[in-house]
């Protein structure tokens, strides 16, 4: 009976440090981990459950710029070109931009010019290529190349009727492209700029 009762007792104790020892403590979700989570929803097209990953991230950690990055992604998504461009603003002002500084300002340059912020959309759109000349974005490389930033430049010197500088831009994207600005040449660069939206 002793016997029987130190067995179970022996068995009881060891049951107890098992259990005990593979208690722990709660582990909270840091910025990192809430932004990689956005951007995993923003792969499956779950725009605004992304928006709520990057905003949880970017209120544990206001300076993290890849969290606003991802804000402004997720917002030109949805088609808030204004939002979107205010949350890529507010991502260039933080300090660890090296990494997604390119995506920043080649998605500021997007929804400027869906804004119709044709100078400002050049301006973005030239400082990602200065950054990073073979731009992809990391996120989604079959979607958005450095050939969508020429092509924004092209439209937005066409917005502002800065032909000969919008066919410098189509030009980069195909060299074969007749240089004609005159009044039959910009219908077709417009035609032309139509057909590069519909192609890249």
């Amino acid at each position: 009976m002793k016997r029987k009762l130190c067995i179970s007792m022996g068995l009881l104790v060891s049951l107890l440090a098992l259990i005990m020892g593979g208690c722990r403590d709660r582990i909270e979700p840091e910025t990192p981990d809430y932004v990689e989570y956005g951007w995993e929803l923003m792969a499956d097209s779950l725009y605004r459950a992304a928006i709520v990953q990057f905003e949880a991230g970017t209120d544990l950690e206001a300076s993290y710029a890849d969290g606003w990055n991802g804000l402004g992604w997720a917002f030109a998504r949805l088609g808030a070109a204004d939002t979107s461009a205010e949350r890529f603003t507010t991502a260039a002002t933080k300090s660890d931009t090296t990494i997604v500084g390119t995506e920043i300002l080649a998605g500021r340059s997007f929804a400027r010019l869906a804004l119709g912020q044709f100078s400002l959309a050049v301006g973005d759109a030239k400082g990602a290529l200065a950054l990073t000349p073979d731009w992809v974005f990391r996120r989604d490389p079959a979607a958005l190349t450095y050939r969508h930033l020429y092509l924004t430049a092209a439209t937005a010197f066409y917005g502002q009727g800065k032909f000969d500088s919008c066919l410098v831009w189509v030009q980069k994207l195909d060299e074969t492209f007749p240089a004609d600005t005159t009044l039959s040449g910009r219908s077709q660069l417009a035609a032309k700029l139509e057909d590069l939206r519909g192609g890249l």
